[in-house]
């Protein structure tokens, strides 16, 4: 009789999750995918409100690794990707921006297309099962499934959280979370305008306080609409000094800010909200330079528990517009180390 195909359970269904579980399905593998979110993709996203649309966290996706580049030119066939070609100021000359069509989270609807995923369910509780593999439970302690193989592709405070009575009982390697990395928090900011900003870039380094970033969402391909609309973005150490800033004021502060770059008086302001990211970009925290002659550990998988971790975090991506190569090259590389780990079950 033939062995049962193992079970796999991903906690989270951003990119690195959505990639992993590609890869284990599309060999007739059975996953389960669980998100706290009301929508797939963590940080490719886009926010909604009547014609308005606003992609407030990942603003667009650069690439430097070859196959990501493949990847990429597949979503592009896919009609999910197209090249941002709007006039950029103080990117580098020979960055190519691009975005999701007709918004950022066409790409993880199209990863996650036929996936198995459970929105709106936070797992709360990840345990050994006696008989070997992995019980999952919700925050009402009601149980999600038993599982042979468990990937967290949380952010590392909340993976850790999630493994601390493994780490406590020592099946957790506790080195898995003592690597130099942190994950910053960003304010974004997003507003829409009765009439065109008077501005003749449609994206923008400022590298002031507090913006970092500007940039004009209506100028990509395919927004719907019209409206003019733009999506400010902190950075991160200014964002840490107002974390517990009030909403209304990060609104206010951010179109003073964009008013004063552009030296000219906004149009009349028909929406804005700000929304704060909490666990938005992956920072190395070394002080030395990366070896770049050795190629980086871009997931951990424990073959003997079937535990495993993936996200960009751990491997850090260079620009805030390289953290979807960063997560997809992890969520690739563990589904490659899941498949290998099922055929020597």
């Amino acid at each position: 009789m033939a062995a049962e195909s193992p079970r796999l359970a991903i906690i989270g269904a951003g990119i690195a999750g959505l990639t992993a579980a590609r890869l284990w399905q599309d060999r007739g593998l059975s996953v389960r995918l669980f998100d706290k979110g009301r929508n797939i993709g963590g940080r490719c996203a886009t926010r909604r409100r009547d014609e308005l649309a606003f992609d407030h966290g990942v603003p667009a996706i650069a690439a430097t690794d070859g196959d990501f580049r493949w990847a990429m030119r597949r979503w592009m066939m896919g009609a999910a990707l197209q090249r941002w070609r709007g006039s950029m100021q103080g990117f580098p000359e020979d960055l190519r921006l691009f975005t999701g069509t007709p918004d950022m989270n066409a790409i993880p609807a199209r990863l996650g297309t036929d996936l198995d995923i459970a929105q709106r369910v936070e797992v709360a509780r990840v345990e050994r099962a006696p008989e070997g593999g992995w019980h999952l439970h919700d925050a009402d302690g009601a149980a999600l499934g038993r599982f042979d193989a468990v990937l967290l592709t949380c952010p590392p405070a909340q993976a850790q959280r999630l493994l601390q009575p493994g780490l406590n009982a020592g099946w957790v390697d506790p080195a898995w979370f003592d690597r130099p990395v942190r994950m910053r928090a960003v304010w974004t900011v997003m507003a829409a305008f009765e009439s065109r900003v008077a501005s003749p870039h449609d994206a923008m380094v400022l590298d002031g306080e507090p913006l970092e970033f500007a940039l004009r969402n209506n100028s990509k391909h395919e927004r719907t609409g019209g409206q003019e609309s733009w999506v400010l973005h902190a950075a991160p150490d200014i964002t840490e000094q107002f974390l517990d800033h009030p909403k209304e004021a990060v609104v206010d502060d951010f179109l003073a800010a964009l008013a004063y770059h552009l030296d000219t008086t906004l149009p009349r302001v028909i929406f804005a909200r700000a929304h704060r990211w909490l666990y938005a970009r992956a920072e190395a925290t070394g002080t030395s330079e990366p070896d770049r002659t050795t190629t980086p550990e871009r997931s951990l998988f424990d073959p003997e528990t079937g535990l495993g971790l993936a996200g960009d975090w751990l491997n850090p991506p260079a620009s805030p517009f390289l953290g979807v190569q960063s997560a997809w090259l992890s969520g690739r590389d563990i589904g490659q180390r899941l498949r290998d780990w099922s055929r020597r079950r």
